[in-house]
């Protein structure tokens, strides 16, 4: 049941990041036809198959706290070890999904912004006389308005958007009569008057089929090709999707670091033996040279009343929770990507092996600790700190037992089963909006259906948290806080 669950909430990681990114995708670049329906009810599909199966593991497993989540993933990475304890693995694992969760977390929540913004916005089918003239061969000219009726202006200024209806007049195919054609155009600042110019798109061998303008020609060519978005609009929305999603990466590499990789232990590694003794805040202060030297908790003597003359002090610390690991060398601050208060209860006590390669001078060394019984648990020293300990100790032998082999305690692998039901219920409510809203039906309705299909998991969350979270399964060992080095 574990494993499934950790399974399950891979699947829903991998499966809905990339749901969400073809609907957006698909609906913002593809024109209409059948390619691009097939792609967003696809990925429509796909996103409703997490939600579903979410609430199953929910349903089946049962839900339960993050505190207990975190248990659940410490029972299931203990293992009876063979190999003697006192000796260090071989191999270390690689550690890729704590990132890879941030990452999507951090990359989901402005896509489905960017998603109902342009789902409320874009048009959902171009109209039967846009597809008729798209398909007839057409030409796109710049026609003299001869009359504008049902103007709809979006505001009180004279320069707001407005929409209204526009008359021109076709050339007749053979030199006879202009053909009035009349069509309704959105035009961005005030309204064309009558004998101004609009680009419009028509059939010069028939004019009987009507007529496409706007305000600019890549609109027309939008609306005759069946793009929600002119490709203006489209541009602008995929330059901020890209930011928001290079934002993503640099945010799951603040929170866990970069992904791992299995790496083999080698002779110029460092190990020494630790013990968990809590959590404690960790302050790395900048030296003249930007290399953090500073270490220690934060105490009232680190608030600091009076001058600080120690290198750097003119300069911002970095202040961060960390797991307190005791060796020879004092005490060790390890950066988790997980939550230390809910971590350190469990890992207190937890004897065995600090281990690291050693790296450049500055930002945060990946780090192991390899427990005694059986679990492995990646993690970031401060460079300043792996430093330190290196020219503080002399370098011992250590043993590699290739017999030996541990399991990755990923301390976040089952969230499936601590997604509140606000939540869960938020989720179907904006995939039914979105499905909603791919409806070749136009009206005023969309807008509210973007923005209740983008609130909803907040808001249902909120207002299912009234009632309550559910308890804890067991107890809380006391947290043991010891000062970092």
């Amino acid at each position: 049941m574990r494993a499934g669950v950790v399974r399950a909430g891979r699947g829903v990681t991998a499966v809905g990041v990339a749901g969400l990114l073809v609907l957006t995708g698909g609906w913002l670049l593809l024109d209409a036809g059948p390619l691009r329906t097939a792609v967003v009810w696809a990925a429509v599909a796909a996103l409703a198959g997490c939600v579903v199966a979410l609430t199953g593991v929910v349903l089946r497993a049962g839900r339960v706290t993050p505190a207990r989540g975190y248990e659940l993933a410490l029972d299931a990475a203990r293992a009876s070890a063979p190999g003697a304890a006192g000796a260090l693995p071989a191999v270390v694992h690689g550690s890729r999904w704590p990132w890879v969760r941030v990452t999507a977390v951090a990359l989901a929540v402005p896509t489905a912004l960017v998603l109902f913004c342009t789902l409320g916005a874009g048009d959902p089918d171009r109209g039967a006389v846009p597809g008729r003239i798209a398909d007839a061969g057409y030409v796109i000219k710049e026609l003299p308005v001869v009359a504008v009726g049902d103007v709809e202006r979006a505001g009180s200024s004279s320069r707001a958007s407005s929409e209204a209806d526009y008359t021109v007049r076709l050339p007749a195919p053979h030199g006879g009569a202009p053909v009035p054609a009349t069509f309704r155009a959105e035009v961005h600042r005030g309204v064309r008057q009558v004998g101004e110019s609009l680009p419009v798109a028509y059939v010069p061998q028939r004019p009987d089929l009507g007529a496409v303008g706007a305000d600019t020609r890549s609109a027309v060519e939008a609306q005759l090709a069946g793009r929600t978005l002119s490709y203006g609009t489209a541009a602008v929305a995929g330059v901020l999707w890209g930011a928001a999603a290079l934002a993503a990466v640099c945010v799951g590499t603040a929170v866990t670091g970069p992904p791992r990789g299995r790496r083999r232990v080698g002779k110029d590694w460092t190990a020494l033996r630790a013990t968990a003794a809590g959590v404690a805040e960790h302050v790395e202060r900048p030296t003249d040279d930007g290399a953090g030297t500073g270490t220690g908790a934060a105490t009232g003597t680190d608030a600091g009343t009076g001058a600080d003359t120690r290198p750097g002090a003119g300069k911002s610390a970095a202040r961060y929770a960390c797991l307190v690991l005791r060796t020879d060398t004092g005490d060790v601050p390890l950066r988790l990507a997980a939550s230390h208060r809910r971590a350190a209860p469990l890992l207190t006590g937890a004897a065995g092996w600090l281990l690291w390669k050693p790296a450049g001078p500055r930002g945060q060394v990946p780090a192991d600790f390899v427990a005694d019984d059986g679990w492995q648990l990646p993690g970031r020293l401060p460079a300043a700190e792996a430093a330190r300990i290196i020219a503080a100790r002399t370098p011992e032998p250590f043993t590699v037992d290739t017999a030996r082999h541990t399991r990755v305690l990923e301390l976040g692998s089952h969230w499936a089963r601590t997604v509140p039901a606000g939540v869960l219920l938020g989720a179907a409510v904006s995939v039914a909006a979105a499905g909603a809203l791919l409806l070749p039906v136009d009206g005023g309705w969309r807008a509210w259906t973007a923005v209740a299909g983008a609130l909803a998991p907040l808001v249902c969350w909120m207002i299912t948290g009234l009632f309550g979270a559910p308890r804890a399964t067991t107890p809380a060992a006391p947290v043991e806080a010891g000062p970092a080095a």
